[in-house]
């Protein structure tokens, strides 16, 4: 049984609402529609939260702030403990295979920060089925297992593209200027799911984020590249280039799937493997104790 929102929240006994506000536009409007519709609800606490990846582009960061005061929600940021480029240095790049960085900047902040929230709690995503194939099958809503226990709801899962621009529109909502530029919220530039065109766009637009890269890949003891794409592509590479059009490679405009049997250190040439879980993440502007 799917819900609207105001539904799902007095059906559940939901007191504890975390919207997850990623700068990108499917956060922004379905944690504009989410707060409109609960807005009358009473006995409700209310965040609105952006992880700090500690790898999103320049202006990402301030365009969230921004939004949040005009918009006059609740803001928290999460920040991990160790950093991306830190991690990176130690298991190599984040791959399809090999992608440590989801759990790592992103889920393991929010675990520490719901678990704390009195009960029932939910987490509101912007996820839609019609995003992808595989998001396609996607349930609206499902509870978390294990002793925190936390509800995952998707308020505009059935939302098409043209529906989110029109509800940005019709509320006046500010799109992320990062958005137009490379068609993403810019939270997370990890590499697994940007395509090459994309990493020539940023090293053009934000060198001086993009020389990140080259530090890690120097790093790599065993001279590895730093990002894979069925093979793998230097950022040294990337850095060179003189246009758009002069990378050595390949260019690509959609995101592949790696079937490659390489191995992450092999691929990245990081030097360990990265452990399912890390024992501690801290907040950067909530205490957490």
């Amino acid at each position: 049984m799917e819900y609207d929102p105001a539904s799902f929240v007095k059906s559940f006994g939901i007191h504890s609402l975390v919207c997850c506000f990623s700068g990108g536009k499917d956060s922004l409007a379905a944690t504009h529609f989410m707060l409109d519709a609960v807005r009358d609800v009473e006995d409700l606490d209310r965040y609105v939260v952006w992880v700090d990846t500690t790898i999103a582009l320049p202006g990402v960061r301030e365009y969230v702030e921004e939004t949040a005061l005009a918009q006059h929600w609740p803001l928290i940021i999460l920040k991990p403990e160790i950093s991306f480029l830190q991690l990176a240095s130690r298991w190599g790049m984040p791959r399809m295979r090999h992608r440590w960085c989801c759990y790592h900047l992103k889920l393991k902040p929010m675990i520490q920060f719901t678990r704390k929230l009195r009960p029932q709690r939910c987490e509101v995503t912007g996820l839609r089925r019609f995003e992808s194939i595989r998001r396609s099958r996607m349930v609206q809503w499902f509870l978390t297992k294990g002793k925190t226990q936390t509800f995952k709801y998707a308020p505009i899962i059935d939302w098409t593209d043209e529906d989110v621009d029109s509800y940005i529109r019709e509320h006046d909502l500010k799109v992320n200027p990062v958005y137009p530029l490379i068609d993403t919220s810019g939270e997370c530039i990890c590499g697994v799911y940007t395509s090459i065109k994309k990493l020539q766009l940023i090293r053009g637009r934000w060198p001086d984020f993009f020389k990140q890269f080259l530090e890690v890949e120097r790093s790599f003891r065993s001279k590895g590249a730093a990002f894979f794409r069925k093979k793998p592509i230097r950022a040294e590479e990337i850095w060179a280039q003189e246009t758009l059009d002069s990378y050595s490679g390949y260019l690509v405009t959609t995101v592949e799937v790696l079937d490659s049997g390489t191995s992450a250190n092999q691929a990245e040439g990081g030097d360990a493997t990265p452990p399912h879980r890390t024992s501690h993440v801290s907040r950067k502007d909530v205490a957490l104790t």
